[in-house]
């Protein structure tokens, strides 16, 4: 569904979190254009030439998913000349969505009071590794730092008896990350046809892996300790828990009401 077709979004942003929710804008309809620098690009191009990710016979994919469906132009926000031509694109734009630090921000002129002053109407979208309150608001931070360490999740699923913590997936909580800021967008869309009024919008990867942890969290204060962690051998409920077959591969049950379907799993059985 082209829901937002006829939405301009003006993306300033790198590696994959913030660009991911500028990929799920561009798949709902907006028009979605990303600036990089002309000589350098997205830094996230060259993962691969880093060896972090394998070579796919010319495919970038972790260039190509979070930028899907997009148009991209090559500007040096640093010349004036390149300020003057991003100042343009705002002028008839609806979103303006950036993960620049704070610093770098403030240096390029593009803070949402020097894009509200050319466009009044504009929806500024700012990503975040800590927030944009409290003491580390100017520090950057990458999924597997914000999201996934200091936001506990790794803590959370990592054995107390393992050899080293167990490490995310690729993008894990930036993907995560983008889907609420492209919720938080399509909201305050929505916020500025009824009311007239464009909002800020802020989202961090250390809020979004609280949202994610929040039965942990209130757990925890209500019951003054971590939430209780259960291993297969002692699995409250015998049919939320996960069994090895014969031929060596895993079944995991997931019957959260086990007075309900105990009768028809034994049935299957």
């Amino acid at each position: 569904m082209q829901v937002l077709k006829g939405i301009r979004v003006v993306e300033v942003a790198q590696w994959w979190f913030v660009p991911a929710a500028g990929a799920i804008l561009a798949d709902w309809g907006a028009d979605v254009i990303k600036i990089e620098h002309p000589v350098s690009g997205d830094p996230q191009r060259g993962l691969v030439t880093s060896g972090l990710i394998p070579s796919t016979g010319g495919v970038n994919f972790m260039i190509e998913q979070p930028n899907r469906g997009k148009r991209s132009i090559g500007i040096d926000l640093a010349h004036p000349r390149g300020r003057e031509l991003l100042y343009r694109l705002v002028e008839t734009a609806d979103v303006f969505l950036t993960n620049f630090l704070p610093a770098a921000r403030r240096r390029l002129q593009i803070e949402a009071d020097d894009l509200r002053r050319i466009n009044p109407k504009l929806i500024y979208v700012r990503g975040h590794g800590q927030g944009a309150e409290g003491p580390d608001r100017e520090k950057g931070g990458y999924d597997a730092a914000s999201f996934w360490c200091r936001g506990g999740i790794c803590h959370a699923l990592s054995s107390a008896d393992a050899a080293a913590p167990v490490m995310q997936r690729a993008a894990f909580g930036d993907s995560t990350g983008g889907m609420g800021l492209a919720g938080g967008i399509a909201a305050s869309l929505f916020h500025r046809e009824r009311t007239g009024e464009a909002a800020v919008v802020d989202l961090s990867l250390l809020g979004t892996a609280m949202w994610i942890m929040a039965p942990d969290i209130i757990a925890t204060k209500l019951i003054g300790g971590e939430f209780p962690q259960f291993d297969r051998t002692q699995a409250p409920n015998p049919i939320v828990n996960s069994y090895r077959t014969k031929d060596k591969r895993w079944l995991f049950l997931n019957m959260l009401q086990p007075d309900r379907f105990w009768p028809d799993l034994c049935r299957r059985l």
